[in-house]
């Protein structure tokens, strides 16, 4: 074997390990790169996993307060409605009082 040909297939070697190993690292990278990819996703499941929940608890509340609200309301306008009543009765004398008055001021007059 000649010394340019003894180059030539040490180079293409050469060439051909740097090829191998270029290529093995390709591949160590995607795989680390997938794992790093399915551990991302499933952090990012337990996240919106946390996040529905406390969303979830957040508006149990929200219903219960309005539950609430709505229940405080409607005692209020019974106790309105009740108010109202006791008031109508009320002008209801106060207007029967002077009405009355009237009547009997009309009859002194006449006298």
């Amino acid at each position: 074997m000649t010394p340019e040909l003894i180059g030539i297939l040490a180079v293409g070697a050469t060439l051909i390990g740097i090829g191998a190993t270029m290529i093995g690292l390709l591949l160590t990278f995607r795989r680390d790169a997938r794992a790093d990819m399915q551990a991302l996703r499933s952090e990012f499941r337990a996240d919106i996993q946390r996040l529905r929940a406390e969303v979830n608890a957040g508006l149990a509340d929200i219903r219960r307060d309005v539950r609430a609200l709505t229940e405080r309301v409607s005692r209020l306008e019974g106790r309105m409605s009740r108010l109202e009543g006791r008031m109508s009765r009320l002008e209801g004398v106060i207007e029967g009082f002077f009405t009355g008055r009237r009547d009997r001021d009309r009859h002194d007059d006449a006298a």
